[in-house]
């Protein structure tokens, strides 16, 4: 499938920022715009970006807790953005890249730092999806039995979304409960990437200061 590269307009080594339903982000979610605005004004450091498409019908068994979706990732997308991106080595600075959802990208986002803090230590998470039917996703465990990662968080979740709200503002309690640095925000709109085109400055700001 496609993948989209976004260059940092520097020649120096910059963190890369990994976007699920990456399509969805570059056209409804305007982020490349963004974050050249935001780079532009001084008010984020330089960053890459990789667009990640879905797999559209497969979507859902991609996105909710996949680890065939990390391996992927850590096997074809991490070499193909440093083979085109000028990006930091995590080796010598753990955690220093960020992944970006909405939704069940958002339950992706969280799941991928949590597998991967070495790696991903930046995770935004736009409402995202932590249980259905009653059943609590492999992030939510992972958060509950587990051991505090070393990552840093930003949630945000609409008034509107009803059950999801709530959903959110469980996950976050909890994160908070384990000792986890987790910023939470809401927003007054819904489910959709009008809302999260317009909140998620707030998430790339606090991530990438300068």
């Amino acid at each position: 499938r496609d993948i989209y590269l976004y260059k940092a307009p520097i020649s120096e080594a910059v963190p890369l920022l990994i976007v699920y339903d990456g399509y969805e982000y570059l056209n409804r979610g305007k982020l490349t715009t963004i974050v050249d605005n935001l780079i532009a004004d001084k008010r984020i450091r330089p960053i890459a970006l990789a667009f990640l498409q879905n797999g559209k019908s497969r979507r859902n068994v991609e996105y909710l807790c996949s680890d065939a979706t990390l391996l992927w990732l850590e096997r074809e997308i991490l070499p193909l953005a440093h083979e085109h991106l000028r990006l930091l080595d995590t080796a010598q600075h753990p955690g220093a890249y960020g992944v970006l959802g909405a939704s069940a990208g958002g339950l992706m986002s969280m799941y991928t730092g949590l597998r991967l803090p070495e790696i991903f230590g930046k995770v935004l998470c736009q409402s995202g999806v932590f249980s259905l039917d009653g059943r609590d996703f492999a992030a939510v465990d992972l958060v509950r039995y587990g051991h505090a990662c070393d990552i840093k968080i930003w949630m945000d979740a609409g008034k509107l979304e009803e059950d999801l709200l709530e959903d959110n503002r469980r996950m976050a309690a909890l994160l908070r409960e384990k000792k986890y640095v987790v910023t939470y925000r809401e927003f007054s709109a819904s489910h959709n990437y009008t809302a999260w085109r317009d909140d998620i400055w707030h998430g790339l700001e606090e991530m990438f200061p300068v």
